[in-house]
């Protein structure tokens, strides 16, 4: 099977139309629908139920279109928002045309579900785009897990090495390890908004709250709702407090400091400011006021260490010994929703400067391929960014990421075939639409 990589804007609305029919777009409007009821009960759920479900959201977009214009209305308005969209219904059309029937109805109900599940669809995209690199290499691909009794991996590219390579692939959200989820967060933050916009009237500057729980947010809405009240009872006494259900601390600082970050685009260093700021490491925060020289900064942690590496290897050492049949070498692969591609360049150009310190990355992979037990079948594990659109050159789009893959040549089903399957000449690649022109 092979992946179809590159689109042409007159190819869009036959392209919507097909997917549509396959998938049925109640699927997405009616994820959409109710994450916007979501939204009109809580309007800090808004960024993060757009990013978390993209996906269903272009395709709502497109079905309105189609309402509204009668097709998709290429050369009329810029339909740059709905490519990654495009893209996806591309490859998933390129799938269900290669499945013989059993196998393509248990696809088609895959696909629906992931409307559902922002982790399910994250999941789906990624197979998606290691699948699209390996065809642009000019390898066959195979589906396992989606076979009538298949096997448990993502992957298998068939005529690489003389039995094939199985591919794992696995996406790690952002909020992988966190004893604070962001929705969790984000439900607690509009609870404390009537209590905080009362005892914070009168502020004059800025004033950062660090929450401090034993170990998750209350499930009852009572005990949340309380302790929404310790937050505002510790801000007029005027100093921090320690209660059983948590330690509240706060501090006044400069709201000035605020004024130069750019919200919409908000990069590591102004993330390090914030962390200075209110004397946390990559916590769960939002931001409110910035105006009149008034801002609140407000961190929800744990007690319990965020454990992201220890997260990621339970899932890594289930993928090498459970989903992975064990008979023919493998790679794993997991891609990092919150990473760009230019911070995973950096941190393999670190790692490759001689006297600097080795990343976490850099230890954790090296440590885990070492182990040869019960994973000698394992060659290479790789480490992916999520994608970036871009347009080298005029009306084309591409869909790019990096890749920082560590090898293990010493294992006996290793072959030089994998090497180089992701350096530079290879270039990860997601594909998305073009406008009169394909992807390079």
């Amino acid at each position: 099977m092979h992946l179809k990589a590159s689109i042409h804007d007159y190819e869009l609305d036959d392209l919507f139309r097909k997917f549509r029919d396959i998938i049925g777009d109640r699927h997405w409007r009616r994820r959409v629908k109710k994450l916007n009821e979501e939204i009109l009960g809580n309007q800090f759920l808004r960024d993060y139920h757009h990013q978390e479900n993209e996906i269903a959201y272009q395709l709502s977009c497109c079905s309105d279109l189609l309402l509204h214009y009668g097709r998709l209305p290429v050369g009329q308005m810029d339909l740059f928002p709905i490519y990654p969209a495009m893209a996806f219904a591309s490859h998933c059309l390129s799938m269900l045309e290669s499945m013989e029937a059993t196998n393509r109805t248990r696809t088609i109900g895959r696909i629906q579900g992931a409307f559902q599940n922002p982790e399910d669809m994250r999941a789906l995209q990624l197979e998606f785009t290691v699948a699209l690199h390996f065809t642009k290499l000019g390898y066959q691909l195979g589906w396992p897990e989606l076979e009538a009794e298949g096997d448990t991996y993502d992957l298998l590219v068939k005529d690489i090495e003389s039995s094939g390579l199985e591919v794992e692939c696995k996406a790690i959200s952002e909020g992988k390890g966190r004893q604070i989820s962001t929705r969790h967060a984000l439900d607690f933050w509009h609870l404390m908004q009537p209590d905080l916009k009362t005892v914070t009237r009168y502020l004059h500057d800025g004033l950062s709250i660090v929450l401090t729980l034993p170990d998750k947010l209350p499930t009852r809405f009572a005990e949340r709702k309380e302790l929404s009240k310790l937050v505002a009872r510790t801000i007029l006494s005027g100093q921090s407090q320690t209660y059983p259900q948590a330690e509240i601390a706060i501090r006044d600082f400069d709201a000035q400091l605020l004024h130069r970050i750019n919200w919409n685009n908000a990069s590591q260093g102004e993330r390090e400011l914030i962390d200075s700021i209110t004397g946390t490491c990559n916590r769960q925060v939002m931001v409110r006021g910035i105006k009149e020289g008034v801002a609140v900064i407000c961190v929800i942690q744990s007690k319990r260490d965020d454990t992201l590496f220890d997260a990621i290897q339970k899932t890594v050492k289930k993928a090498a010994t459970k989903q992975l049949t064990g008979n023919r070498p493998r790679m794993i692969l997991l891609e990092f929703n919150g990473i760009s591609p230019e911070s995973m360049v950096n941190l393999a150009e670190h790692d490759k400067t001689p006297g600097n310190a080795p990343t976490s990355l850099l230890c954790w992979a090296s440590k885990f391929l070492s182990n040869a037990i019960d994973r000698d079948h394992v060659v290479g594990i790789g480490f992916l960014s999520r994608g970036a659109m871009s347009s080298p050159s005029e009306n084309v789009v591409t869909n790019s990421g990096s890749t920082y893959v560590f090898t293990r040549q010493e294992s006996k089903y290793w072959d030089d075939a994998f090497r180089g399957l992701f350096n530079s000449e290879n270039m990860l690649e997601q594909e998305s639409a073009a406008c009169s022109a394909t992807l390079t």
